[in-house]
């Protein structure tokens, strides 16, 4: 990849950078690319638009065409990265939809409240691979304990569109964990109100909060999922070009985790929540079809 290139992507990129917590996109430069055109796929990591840090650990990307062609890149040290971003490019070899997939994981956290109700630390391990006989509790309240123990596990999704794309293809699930599946046509993104369908382990997963952030100016929305997983949300957007970040996280779902008794300070009563963690995050634009000349 050019390195030229990637600066003047990079500059995109940061327009909106802040700073918060940490799950894993796609920014595609562009939504619409012709047949023999090189895509480039900005992967970055945070909790707003722009990343905050690169994506460690394990990242896997996945670009499916229309014909159901496939291409697998691991992200590596190899990897094209400037800033806070990695770069994977991919050629349109031939017409139609393209849909990536990212999974990416660092590995599992736990949280300790050393001295309640707040102050506390991160381990970069899960609870069962922590020696707890050997835990330096030096300074230590007497009730610290395990606030939540999770293997991390972060999606993201996006599509390009070539020639002859297939929309309805957006609409299906391509198989996250936890995925957002956009059920109206994606071409109509920027217009107003559409609809979204949260998906865990292929079924419709009620009472979580889906955001939609706009890129550029933090525009943010949430709403709950019903009954069949769906959720609603306001994309009008009268900019020219639009580009938002939908996101899900089961966070501490007693569906997904469980409270368990983990080693504690002798004067806490606490339970932990032990279990993994999904996120997701869906890119779409308003630039799926050619523009007129």
């Amino acid at each position: 990849m050019r390195p030229m290139l990637i600066s003047g992507i990079l500059l995109v990129l940061l327009c909106c950078m802040t700073v918060n917590a940490h799950e894993t996109f796609i920014r595609p430069i562009s939504g619409w690319a012709e047949v023999g055109d090189e895509v480039y796929l900005p992967i970055g990591s945070g909790h707003n638009t722009s990343s905050t840090e690169l994506p460690e650990g394990f990242a896997f990307v996945k670009v499916v065409s229309q014909t159901g062609a496939v291409l697998n890149h691991t992200l590596d040290e190899k990897t094209a990265t400037q800033g806070f971003w990695k770069f994977y490019d991919f050629d349109v070899d031939e017409p139609g939809l393209y849909i990536i997939d990212i999974y990416h994981t660092e590995g599992s956290w736990t949280h300790f409240i050393t001295n309640p109700p707040a102050t506390g630390y991160w381990e970069h391990k899960f609870a069962d691979e922590i020696n707890w006989t050997d835990l330096n509790t030096t300074g230590w309240a007497s009730d610290w304990y395990v606030e939540r123990s999770y293997p991390k596990h972060c999606y993201g999704k996006a599509f390009v569109a070539a020639p002859d794309a297939d929309f309805s293809l957006a609409s299906k699930p391509i198989g996250q964990t936890l995925e957002i599946v956009p059920l109206d046509n994606i071409t109509t993104v920027g217009e107003g109100d559409f609809e979204f369908q949260v998906l865990y382990q292929g079924k419709p997963f009620d009472n979580i909060t889906v955001t939609a952030e706009r890129v550029g100016n933090d525009t943010k929305l949430e709403a709950v999922t019903d009954k069949d997983g769906k959720v609603t949300l306001n994309l009008k957007d009268p900019a020219e070009i639009t580009e938002w970040l939908i996101r899900a996280d089961t966070g501490m779902d007693p569906r997904v985790v469980e409270a368990k008794d983990l080693p504690r300070g002798k004067d806490s009563k606490e339970k932990s929540f032990v279990g993994p963690v999904y996120r997701t995050a869906l890119t779409l634009r308003n630039d799926y079809v050619k523009p007129i000349e």
